[in-house]
């Protein structure tokens, strides 16, 4: 997931704050290879508008600045690298894909503002509308404009208000990110049917999550998975102690904590769970009668290995959250790895695929639509079928305006370099913590847990997921001689 940069704001936590202010063809097409190199060829009469001089213009919006930077900085290693691949092999027909960049630091006045300056700009294919504040408030210029908008780290499924579901948005976005409710939904699903846990509680941020999706986004995943909710303490991101959620808490008992708040927040109650002698062991202890409460977060908290650091010892290896399987950029199949090496010579860090392919969504809107004309791209999106470009292959439809699926959601859990976690049956770390591998220079951070996801993974993308069992990435206990996984594994 991310790399930890130092700043009290880092990547995945801000991604999930920006997240939350705010099937067509037969065969499926490789961009980076067949569509696009035909462009380059000139075997499309038109490509999108205009001559073989001209350039193909994206607008993107994101924090390039500020406390925020750092989504900037995948933004543009990403962009940077995908927009280098295309034009050394030669472009959109014949034409050069050029990206018009807008810094909204973290203001929520700027993307509306940016959004209208760059909606004027002759020929623009699009926006990608990377982390950038005021996506919400933007939504009623959108809709009036019928520009296409492509929501790469900004969440309005959760909130409704995404085509076919709301209206507020109308019929010219998109949405790339991991909806927030899709991920509860399966760590719920988890927490009940994987480790048979019989409640849970929520310690919510109410600062950043003003209109509430974290509760609301709880309280749907978790009681439909029959889970009591014992209770839900509020907290802001700029809390420090939170001594009277977490007696409140012990009084409760739930066998299940999920923690939605940003790092620090997460680190500061496990430090402070720890001082109360409440320390997640494993799965028997959390539903025995002693109060030791398996720990569950957001992205923005247990899935940025930032956490882990500033808990030390009391970030415990167990600790689950939810993500996807084109996150797993790490796997050398999928391309934007090697197009950020070659061009940038920089490595993923996290969240690298999401921008690149949000622009090839936009590309190949453009191409199968002929023009750069808005409703026509934007059918052009809903009807390109299956495409491949950074990662896994994604799409949309008519009805279905989110390029992931609820099957392609994963299971991610801390781990550590010095090895697996102690505990009967023993269990092994995933290839990518091996020597050369991605994860080598990792002292702590979240991987891939197989099992609890593995057959809807299977079906959402099944070349992936037997590269990921056949080449043992991921966290697989308990694996069994047959190649099966069981829940025997006490701590997963």
């Amino acid at each position: 997931m991310a790399e930890h940069t130092g700043d009290p704001i880092t990547r995945r936590r801000f991604i999930e704050w920006a997240g939350r202010a705010g099937v067509g063809a037969a065969a499926a097409t490789v961009l980076s290879g067949s569509a696009l190199t035909a462009c380059a060829r000139g075997d499309d009469d038109d490509g999108g508008g205009g001559g073989a001089n001209d350039t193909v213009k994206v607008g993107v919006l994101a924090p390039f600045s500020g406390i925020g930077a750092f989504i900037g900085t995948i933004t543009n290693n990403s962009l940077d690298a995908a927009v280098a691949q295309l034009n050394a092999t030669g472009g959109i027909g014949g034409r050069k894909v050029e990206l018009v960049k807008r810094d909204t630091g973290v203001d929520p006045t700027a993307g509306p503002k940016l959004y209208t300056e760059l909606a004027a700009v002759q020929g623009l294919v699009g926006i990608l509308w990377c982390g950038a504040p005021g996506l919400t408030q933007a939504l009623p210029q959108i809709k009036r404009d019928g520009l296409p908008v492509i929501a790469v780290f900004n969440d309005l499924l959760s909130s409704g208000r995404l085509h076919p579901d709301g209206t507020d948005a109308g019929r010219s976005v998109f949405q790339m990110f991991l909806p927030e409710l899709w991920a509860k939904e399966v760590l719920a699903d988890y927490a009940r049917n994987d480790r048979g846990y019989r409640s849970a509680a929520l310690m919510h941020d109410t600062l950043l999550d003003a209109e509430g999706t974290n509760r609301a986004t709880f309280e749907k995943a978790f009681g439909q998975a029959g889970l009591e909710i014992k209770a839900m303490e509020r907290f802001t991101v700029v809390d420090a102690e939170y001594g009277a959620q977490l007696q409140r808490l012990k009084a409760a008992r739930p066998d299940v904590v999920y923690i939605d708040g940003l790092a620090p927040n997460t680190a500061a109650i496990v430090k402070q769970l720890a001082a109360l002698g409440a320390s997640y062991v494993d799965t028997p202890t959390a539903k025995g009668t002693a109060w030791h409460p398996h720990i569950f977060g957001a992205p923005g908290g247990t899935g940025d290995k930032t956490w882990a650091t500033l808990a030390g010892g009391d970030a415990k290896v167990g600790t689950v959250t939810g993500w996807h399987v084109g996150g797993l950029i790490y796997l050398p199949t999928f391309a934007i790895g090697e197009w950020m090496r070659k061009h940038t010579k920089k490595e993923p860090t996290g969240g690298e695929e999401s921008p690149a392919d949000g622009l090839a969504a936009l590309l190949h809107g453009m191409r199968k639509a002929g023009s750069t004309d808005r409703a026509k791209v934007v059918n052009g999106m809903e009807t390109m079928g299956k495409v491949t470009f950074a990662s896994v292959p994604f799409g949309f439809d008519r009805d279905r305006h989110v390029s992931k699926t609820k099957d392609e959601v994963i299971v991610v859990t801390l781990e550590r370099n010095g090895g697996p976690a102690p505990t009967t049956p023993p269990y092994q770390l995933g290839r990518e913590w091996s020597p050369g591998r991605p994860f080598t220079t990792t002292e702590a951070g979240p991987t891939q847990l197989v099992r609890p996801t593995l057959a809807a993974n299977r079906r959402a993308h099944p070349t992936v997921m037997e590269q990921v069992l056949a080449e043992g990435y991921g966290t697989q206990c308990t694996k069994q001689p047959d190649g099966s996984l069981t829940k025997e594994c006490r701590i997963h």
